[in-house]
């Protein structure tokens, strides 16, 4: 009994020291990307070209390079307990369990966001209309149209998701349709209709179980080191004469060493997602006009900028899960969380919060506040640790592309 208690103990103390050594290695990781941010971020894509094929050089990369560490640490493994195949059976179950989750994720994700936005189709013939243009911009991009869905939500913004057995879907959110004007929400169906046509949600989840599999790969190692450690036990080839001892210290290293790639590869698909964001705006540019999503994009931004609600919701950590899916992300990811909060109508005691007239919005000269935006600097701190690129920087890609995109258009 006091054998299993103190067992039970030192599980619980092991797992306590999983999450202090993965935070530190997060954190240092996560200082050492901010130190380097003004150096390795650069400015928006010069042209189409320059895009794609700084999109294929990412791509390219983060898959080369994930298949070497995990060559390498399967290799690791095998030589720390002295069974080559040990190493490959690991890493291999590391990566299809993180299929397993992000593929579950993927599927239900329609599911979810309909019950957690209270997402539904149009109702009425104002939002018939967005179906209609909907359609409209789906045809000019060469795909099936898909169903829209109007969210209930008062944080201006439009997202596409989506899945094999759902279908696809193009989500507008209320605040959205209160500050936009028909044609700029044309502009941002476009946008969205693009990450489909794009296949983006199906680039992302395969890049996404590279950087998912590495770290929880290294949380495994970690824990397993610790135990092994404590105990002192096992037929690894550990050092000093001590299999467990040796063998659990360098499984604990490995497993450091795999949390931060993981961290700096959930970079790296960061940045895919950024360029990713970019040939959307191209797409909205050709099947809209360029000018109509600089409008959507400039309103976004002052909206989010001067609305003090708007800012609070921007920029809590429990809107971050979802930041991919969304035209715009003025905030910074740290960690997961969900981009909900309750209606003001659940609460139980029945609070209210002031909701911020968006419609405002609408009667700005938005032509001299798309000029003054594009001559805004940005903090490529805040770009690394974000999903999607700064909207004056995006204004500066669709001036860069127009002429290509749409040359008609002045």
């Amino acid at each position: 009994m006091i054998g299993l208690l103190l067992g039970t103990l030192y599980f619980f103390a092991a797992y306590w020291w999983l999450l202090i050594i993965s935070s530190l290695a997060v954190g240092v990781v996560t200082a050492l990307v901010a130190l380097m941010a003004p150096k390795v971020v650069g400015g928006e894509p010069k042209s189409m070209g320059a895009l794609k094929t700084s999109m294929a050089l990412t791509a390219i990369s983060i898959v080369l390079a994930g298949i070497g560490v995990f060559i390498g640490t399967a290799y690791l493994i095998g030589y720390i307990f002295g069974i080559p195949m040990a190493g490959s059976a690991t890493v291999i179950g590391a990566a299809f369990i993180t299929l397993i989750i992000i593929l579950a994720q993927w599927l239900l994700s329609p599911l979810v966001i309909k019950l957690v936005y209270k997402a539904h189709p149009p109702r009425t013939d104002e939002e018939r209309r967005y179906q209609e243009a909907l359609k409209e911009v789906a045809e000019r991009s060469g795909i099936k149209t898909p169903k829209l869905m109007i969210a209930e939500t008062y944080i201006p913004n439009a997202f596409s998701y989506g899945s094999p057995i759902s279908g696809s879907y193009v989500a507008v959110t209320r605040g959205l349709l209160n500050m936009m004007p028909f044609d700029e929400i044309r502009s941002v169906l476009g946008h969205e209709v693009g990450h489909l046509k794009h296949r983006d949600v199906g680039w992302l989840l395969a890049l996404s179980v590279i950087p998912l599999a590495i770290y929880y790969l290294g949380q495994m190692l970690i824990f397993n080191g610790i135990l092994g450690w404590g105990y002192g036990e096992g037929e690894g080839r550990g050092r000093g004469g001590n299999g467990g001892l040796g063998a659990g210290a360098l499984l604990a290293l490995v497993g450091i060493v795999l949390v931060a790639a993981g961290v700096m590869f959930r970079f790296l698909v960061g940045n895919f997602n950024r360029l990713r964001e970019y040939y959307a705006d191209a797409n909205s540019a050709m099947v809209t006009s360029p000018r109509g999503i600089q409008r959507a994009l400039a309103r976004l931004h002052v909206a989010i900028k001067g609305e003090r609600y708007l800012s609070r919701q921007a920029n809590s950590s429990a809107i971050s899960a979802l930041k991919p899916l969304f035209i715009i992300a003025p905030f910074v990811e740290i960690n997961g969380g969900f981009l909900y909060e309750p209606d003001e109508d659940a609460w139980p005691w029945g609070w209210r919060r002031q909701r911020p007239d968006l419609s405002r919005y609408r009667n700005i000269d938005i032509d001299e506040v798309v000029e003054r935006v594009k001559q805004e600097k940005t903090d490529p701190v805040e770009e690394v640790f974000s999903t999607h690129p700064p909207i004056p920087k995006r204004l500066r890609f669709i001036d860069n592309i127009k002429y290509y995109v749409n040359p008609v258009e002045p």
